[in-house]
C-alpha cells in the first residue's frame, strides 16, 4: 500500500509542475539587413592619378609618378607609357615585360597612391553641398559630417545613396539616419564617387528620382560623378584638383 501511495504523490508532483510558467524560448537575432547597390568597375588608372611603382628585388628603380593631363607617364629606361584606362594590374604586365629586357625577372607592384577620383558628392539639405575627400573607409554618417550636417529642413529618415554600375548607369538605397544614430539602422560604407542624398520631402518612386536628379544637375557634375575628367583647354582640372 506504501508503494503505492509513493507512486501517487510522485505523480502528482509531476503533474504540479506542469502547471506552472513554461520557459520561454530564447529570441532569434537577426543580422541587419545589408544595403544591396551595384558594384563599381574595377579601378582605372585616370588624369592626374599619382602612382607608385616599385620593383621587388630591386627597390633602386622605383619611381613615384602623376599621370599627366595626356595620360600619359615617363618611366625611366622605358620611355612613355599611355595609362589613363588602364587597370593597374594591366600596367604592371607592361612595365614587368620591358623592364625584363634590363632585368632578371622584374617583381612589379603599380600602386595607386592618390586618386584624382577618390571623392563622394553630398547634395541636397546639407550645411556644405559639394565634393569631399574619402579619407580611408568612411561611412554614409561620416560622409554628412564633412558635409556640416543636416539642415533643419532634411529627411533624416529618407535619404538616398547613389551609385554608379557597369555601363554607367546609377541606382538608389534609401538610408534611414534616425535608426542609424538610434542604433538600429545600417551604415553602410561609402565608395568613391557615391552620392549621398538629402531631400526636402518624401522621395517615392527612388528609380524615378535618380533619373530626374541626373537630369537636374549641370552637365560638369554629371560628367565628374560619372568618372569622366573635366578640365579646360590649357589641361587644368575644373574639379578634384
Amino acid at each position: 500500500m506504501k508503494k503505492y501511495a509513493l507512486g501517487f504523490a510522485v505523480l502528482l508532483l509531476l503533474l504540479a509542475g506542469c502547471g506552472g510558467p513554461k520557459p520561454q524560448p530564447e529570441p532569434i537575432l537577426t543580422a541587419t539587413p545589408q544595403i544591396s547597390l551595384p558594384e563599381r568597375e574595377p579601378y582605372k588608372i585616370g588624369l592626374g592619378d599619382e602612382l607608385d611603382i616599385r620593383f621587388l628585388y630591386y627597390p633602386v628603380y622605383g619611381v613615384h609618378l602623376t599621370v599627366r593631363p595626356d595620360g600619359m607617364i615617363t618611366v625611366p629606361y622605358v620611355g612613355e607609357i599611355k595609362v589613363e584606362g588602364m587597370n593597374p594590374s594591366e600596367l604592371e604586365s607592361i612595365i614587368r615585360s620591358r623592364y625584363a629586357e634590363i632585368l632578371t625577372s622584374p617583381e612589379v607592384a603599380v600602386i595607386v597612391a592618390k586618386s584624382s577620383y577618390q571623392q563622394v558628392f553630398v547634395f541636397g539639405e546639407v550645411t556644405r553641398p559639394g565634393a569631399y575627400d574619402l579619407r580611408g573607409p568612411m561611412t554614409v554618417l561620416d560622409v554628412i559630417a564633412s558635409a556640416g550636417g543636416i539642415t533643419t529642413l532634411g529627411r533624416k529618415d529618407n535619404m538616398l545613396l547613389i551609385r554608379q554600375s557597369k555601363g554607367n548607369q546609377f541606382a538608389g538605397t534609401k538610408i534611414d539616419l534616425e535608426k542609424i544614430l538610434d542604433g538600429h539602422g545600417s551604415n553602410p560604407y561609402v565608395m568613391a564617387r557615391d552620392v549621398v542624398y538629402v531631400p526636402r520631402s518624401f522621395i517615392g518612386n527612388v528609380d524615378l528620382f535618380v533619373q530626374q536628379f541626373f537630369e537636374g544637375i549641370t552637365p560638369v557634375w554629371y560628367f565628374y560623378i560619372s568618372g569622366r575628367d573635366v578640365i579646360n583647354p590649357e589641361g587644368k582640372y575644373i574639379f578634384g584638383q
